[in-house]
C-alpha cells in the first residue's frame, strides 16, 4: 500500500503545498501532470510567439489601415455613400467624410449628382440601409516594398505627413527625388534638376510667360494600367434615363458629316431604351458615315419637366459643351444635420456595425424630414459640395478613354475613331480587312489636305500595327489620348505599334494657344470631342463608354480654392469686386457656350507651378485634385495658422517643406481587402467588386 509522503523540510525552505501534492500523487499522475504542464506551456508559448510575430509583421512587413476622407477618390474611398442613379441606374460613390469632421454630426449628406446623367439623387436615408454613410476602404500596405527598390512615379504610398508626423497619409507619388516636377494644364512634367534651366525657383508660372514654361520638362505619362485605374465616367450608353426618354431628350450620338450644320439622313439611326442605345448603319461606298458624341446634359430645371411629363426635344441635337473635370465623389449634397435628425447619429456604433460599414449610431429623423423626397424641402439650403467644384467642374480636360463595343458586317472596309483636343484631331484608321491599325494627328476639315502633324521619332506621321479587327466581327475597342500619347486597347489588350505613339503637344498647339475650339455645327471640335466613323459595309454600335483622364490642378496654396485661374487676372476681366465662387459659376457657364470660348481670358491665366525635389525628396498628391491636402498646398499651413503645440524640435521639422522626407516613408498600398459590405440583400452582403489591388 502506498504510503502518504510526508513535507520535507529544511531549515532553509519549506516544501510548498503544490509541492506536497505532486509529491503525494502516484507515478503515472504525476506523468500526466507534467505532460499537462507542458502542454499548456506550449500553448501559452506558441500564442506568444504569434502575437510577437504578427507585431513584428505588422511592425515591419505590412500593416492594415482604413481610408478616412476621399483624397484619393474614386481610386480608394474614404466614408462614402455608394448610390444607383434612381434615374439611368449608374452606380457612382460620393463623399461623406465631412460627416466624420466633429464628434457631433454637423452636416449630413442627403444627395448626389450621378456622373452619367447629371440628374440629383435625393437619398432615402431612414427606408434604404445601403444609402446611409459607409465607412472607409480597408486597405493593407507593404513597409517592405521601398527596402527592396526605390518608389515609382504613379505608386499609391502611405507616409507620415510632415505638417503632423504622428498622421499617417495615403497619396500618388508623382514627383521622384533629384527632379523639378511641375503641374500645368492637369498634366504632370518633370526635368532633372541637374539640367540648366531659366526657371531656377519654383513657384507659380504665369500663362504669359512662356519661355519659363518651355522649361519644365518632358510629360510623365501613365501606363495604361493606371491611366484606367485613375480615370472618371463621362458617359455610359449602357444607362439611359427612362425620363429623358419619354421626354424625347436628343441623344448625345448624333449622325454627322463634316460641313453639314444638320443631321444627314441615310446615316447613323440612333435606338435607345432604359436597357441601353444601340446604332446602326450601312455605309455604303467609300464615304465614311459619322457618329458624334455632343457632351450635354440636362440643367436641373430641365430634368423637373423631364420629370413632371414635359417635352424637352426642342433642344438642339448638336449643342454641346466641355468636358470638365467634375467629380461625382465630390458632388455630395448636404444640409445641417439639425434639419435631418431630432436625435443625431452619434459615434459609438458596436463592433458588428463597424464591421458591417457603420461608424456611427442610428439616430432618429425629424417627423417632416421627408426621406427619398425632394431636396426643396430644405428651402434652397442644400450645398453642393466641400469646393467650388460642386456642381459642375470648372477645367477643360482634353485627355479622354473611348470605349466601344462595334460590330461590322463581313463586306465592311474601314473603321475610324477619333478625338479632338484643342482642335486637333487625334485619329485611328482601321482595315477592317487586314487588321492594319494607323495613327495621325490632323488638324482642319476644308476641302484642302488637312495638316498632319509628326509623332515622335524620325519622319513618324502614321504609326501603324497589326490587330485582330476584322470585318464581321464584334470587338471592344479602346481608344485614348492622355498624356501626349494614342493607345489602342482591342479586347483589353494593349496594341504595341511599330513606331512611338508619343508626341509632343506644344509644338502643335503652342501653350499660349492651347485652349478649345469650335467652327460651327459643321466642325464642333471641342463641344463634340469623340466620334466614330465606319465605311462600306454595315455595322452596329452595341456601347460607347466615355472616361476622362486625371486632371491636377495648378496650385501652391488654397487661398483662393483650388483653381487652375489665375484670379488677379480674372477679377481684372470680370471686375475688381468679383468674388471667386461668382467667378467660377460664370467659368461653368461658359464652359456651356462654344461661340464664346475664343474670347476667354481665363485660358491663358491657367497657371503652371513648380516644386524641387532634392536627394530623398518626394511629392504626393491626391486623386481627388480639388478636395486634397498633399504636397501643393500644406507648406506653412502649420506656420499661418499658428498650429505648432508640440515641445519636440522635430515634430515639425519638416512642417514648411513641400515634400515628404524618405524617413517619413511608410511603405506602398497593396490592395483594398475590405471594403464596405452591402447591407442588402441580406445585413452582409460582400463587395466582392470593390476587393482588388491598388493601382
Amino acid at each position: 500500500m502506498n504510503q502518504p509522503i510526508e513535507s520535507k523540510t529544511t531549515a532553509e525552505d519549506t516544501v510548498s503545498e503544490a509541492q506536497a501534492a505532486f509529491d503525494a500523487m502516484s507515478v503515472p499522475q504525476q506523468r500526466a501532470a507534467v505532460f499537462r504542464l507542458q502542454g499548456s506551456r506550449e500553448t501559452v508559448e506558441a500564442f506568444a510567439v504569434a502575437f510577437i510575430l504578427a507585431l513584428l509583421f505588422r511592425a515591419f512587413i505590412a500593416e492594415a489601415f482604413v481610408i478616412p476622407t476621399g483624397s484619393m477618390a474614386p481610386a480608394l474611398m474614404g466614408a462614402h455613400k455608394d448610390i444607383f442613379c434612381d434615374q439611368c441606374g449608374q452606380q457612382f460613390p460620393i463623399g461623406a467624410s465631412l460627416e466624420n469632421r466633429t464628434p457631433a454630426l454637423e452636416n449630413a449628406v442627403v444627395g448626389g449628382i450621378c456622373p452619367n446623367c447629371r440628374h440629383v439623387n435625393s437619398l432615402d436615408l431612414a427606408n434604404d440601409p445601403n444609402q446611409q454613410t459607409f465607412s472607409g476602404d480597408r486597405i493593407l500596405v507593404s513597409k517592405f516594398a521601398y527596402t527592396l527598390k526605390e518608389p515609382q512615379r504613379w505608386d499609391v504610398i502611405v507616409f507620415k505627413v510632415p505638417v503632423n508626423p504622428k498622421q499617417n497619409y495615403i497619396k500618388r507619388l508623382v514627383g521622384l527625388p533629384g527632379e523639378t516636377v511641375s503641374i500645368r494644364h492637369g498634366d504632370i512634367y518633370a526635368r532633372p534638376n541637374s539640367e540648366a534651366a531659366k526657371a531656377d525657383q519654383p513657384g507659380d508660372i504665369d500663362g504669359s510667360d512662356f519661355d519659363r514654361i518651355e522649361n519644365i520638362g518632358q510629360i510623365q505619362r501613365k501606363p495604361p494600367e493606371k491611366l484606367l485605374a485613375m480615370s472618371h465616367l463621362v458617359y455610359d450608353s449602357n444607362h439611359q434615363a427612362k425620363a429623358l426618354l419619354d421626354a424625347n431628350y436628343p441623344s448625345r450620338l448624333q449622325p454627322w458629316q463634316p460641313g453639314q450644320s444638320t443631321a444627314p439622313e441615310n446615316s447613323w439611326k440612333v435606338t435607345a431604351s432604359p436597357d441601353g442605345l444601340t446604332a446602326t448603319v450601312q455605309a455604303e461606298g467609300d464615304q465614311t458615315q459619322w457618329l458624334r458624341y455632343y457632351h450635354r446634359f440636362p440643367t436641373e430645371s430641365q430634368w423637373r419637366d423631364a420629370i413632371a411629363g414635359g417635352s424637352l426635344a426642342d433642344i438642339d441635337p448638336q449643342s454641346g459643351r466641355l468636358i470638365t473635370d467634375f467629380y461625382a465623389y465630390d458632388a455630395y449634397l448636404h444640409v445641417d444635420s439639425d434639419r435631418v435628425y431630432d436625435l443625431k447619429p452619434a459615434p459609438g456604433a458596436s463592433l458588428f456595425k463597424r464591421l458591417l460599414g457603420q461608424s456611427r449610431t442610428a439616430g432618429v429623423f425629424k417627423s417632416n424630414y421627408e426621406s427619398g423626397g425632394d431636396l426643396a424641402q430644405f428651402r434652397g439650403t442644400v450645398v453642393y459640395g466641400g469646393s467650388n467644384h460642386g456642381s459642375e467642374g470648372i477645367h477643360w480636360v482634353g485627355d479622354l478613354i473611348v470605349t466601344q463595343d462595334i460590330e461590322t458586317s463581313g463586306d465592311a472596309k474601314q473603321l475610324h475613331l477619333e478625338i479632338v483636343e484643342a482642335g486637333v484631331r487625334h485619329l485611328c484608321h482601321i482595315d477592317l480587312q487586314t487588321g492594319n491599325a494607323t495613327l495621325s494627328l490632323e488638324m482642319g476639315r476644308s476641302s484642302a489636305e488637312p495638316q498632319s502633324f509628326k509623332f515622335d521619332g524620325n519622319d513618324n506621321l502614321s504609326p501603324t500595327a497589326q490587330t485582330s479587327i476584322r470585318a464581321g466581327q464584334r470587338h471592344a475597342i479602346r481608344f485614348s489620348n492622355a498624356d501626349n500619347q494614342l493607345t489602342l486597347w482591342v479586347d483589353d489588350e494593349v496594341i504595341t505599334f511599330e513606331t512611338p505613339t508619343t508626341f509632343d503637344f506644344a509644338a502643335i498647339v503652342p501653350p499660349d494657344q492651347n485652349q478649345p475650339q469650335y467652327d460651327g455645327a459643321g466642325n464642333p471640335l471641342d463641344a463634340a470631342p469623340v466620334a466614330i466613323g465606319v465605311s462600306g459595309g454595315s455595322a452596329e454600335l452595341h456601347q460607347m463608354l466615355i472616361q476622362r483622364d486625371k486632371y491636377y490642378i495648378a496650385v501652391n496654396n488654397s487661398n483662393d480654392g483650388m483653381l487652375d485661374y489665375d484670379m488677379g487676372r480674372l477679377r481684372r476681366f470680370v471686375g475688381a469686386g468679383s468674388q471667386a465662387d461668382e467667378i467660377v459659376r460664370d467659368i461653368q457657364i461658359l464652359m456651356g457656350e462654344p461661340t464664346i470660348w475664343s474670347e476667354f481670358p481665363g485660358w491663358e491665366a491657367r497657371r503652371t507651378v513648380s516644386f524641387r525635389m532634392d536627394e530623398d525628396q518626394f511629392f504626393p498628391m491626391g486623386d481627388n485634385s480639388p478636395e486634397s491636402l498633399d504636397a501643393r498646398c500644406w507648406a506653412g499651413n502649420k506656420t499661418r495658422l499658428g498650429m505648432y503645440q508640440s515641445p519636440d524640435e522635430d515634430a515639425y521639422k519638416f512642417a514648411d517643406v513641400s515634400y515628404v522626407p524618405r524617413d517619413l516613408l511608410v511603405g506602398k498600398a497593396l490592395l483594398v481587402f475590405w471594403p464596405h459590405p452591402w447591407k442588402k440583400p441580406l445585413p452582409f452582403w460582400p463587395n466582392l467588386d470593390r476587393m482588388q489591388r491598388i493601382k
